[in-house]
């Protein structure tokens, strides 16, 4: 009797869910301690069948890296619909970011470690693609962004600079904010920093040190945040009031 086998489609679902309920081992304990065992014993599927979705634990790591950049991007183009102009088009997708990483604070983690030597040579040449491709993705959303800013004179291209830059220095100061607060456990030093406080902060003195029009001090932001929350994110924002980490931006 031959094996049975199922369609593209059903086997695409089943790997959706197995990714949903490593993605939940995660957020129950961390990034670190899951394991393909871990997930058999979760999950209503044999360990062989696992194994013909992910080679590896790396390789689920990077599936669920993946998954979580997905999301990302579809919150980011949710926020780039925000009816306002191109700097507050871009504190919204900061919003969106951060809205994200409280959402799912254990794999906020994943993402970096996609980029470890052993995730990417022991995961599927599948999801080693995709990666790449939802990179590619994240970065030309907000590089477009960029340049329509720069087109219509809200911003000025700093001379010997690439705009890839500017979207480098927004995304690497906004995942250093949420990674080092996020993580700080006992830390004296970082025990007074609010996870929205010091994200916002750091943009607003990239997006002013770029000369981003409108700045700081001719501009609300605190309404703009406010006005973003309630018109794109309320959905969001109700389920981190529901999870017990709501949003607070004073």
């Amino acid at each position: 009797m031959s094996p049975r086998t199922i369609s593209q489609a059903k086997f695409a679902e089943r790997e959706k869910e197995l990714i949903e309920i490593a993605r939940s081992l995660v957020e129950k304990a961390c990034l670190t301690t899951l394991t393909i065992d871990k997930l058999v014993a979760a999950a209503p599927y044999s360990k062989g069948t696992i194994y013909k979705h992910f080679i590896s634990k790396e390789d689920l790591i990077l599936a669920i890296c993946n998954t979580s950049m997905q999301e990302i991007q579809s919150l980011f183009t949710r926020a780039l619909q925000f009816n306002g102009n191109s700097r507050e088009k871009m504190v919204a997708v900061i919003v969106s970011y951060i809205i994200w990483a409280k959402l799912h604070p254990s794999q906020l983690f994943a993402v970096l470690s996609a980029h470890s030597p052993s995730v990417v040579a022991c995961s599927s040449d599948e999801n080693n693609e995709l990666h790449q491709q939802c990179e590619i993705d994240l970065m030309a959303l907000m590089n477009a962004e960029i340049i329509k800013a720069i087109d219509a004179g809200d911003l000025e291209q700093p001379e010997g600079m690439a705009f890839e830059q500017i979207t480098f220095a927004l995304w690497s100061s906004t995942w250093g904010a949420l990674a080092l607060i996020m993580s700080k456990g006992n830390s004296i030093k970082l025990q007074p920093m609010t996870l929205e406080r010091e994200s916002f902060t750091n943009t607003r003195l990239i997006l002013d040190g770029f000369n981003w029009k409108p700045l700081s001090k001719n501009w609300d932001y605190h309404l703009t945040v406010k006005k973003i929350t309630e018109e794109i994110f309320q959905p969001e924002i109700q389920a981190l009031e529901e999870k017990g980490t709501p949003f607070v931006f004073n």
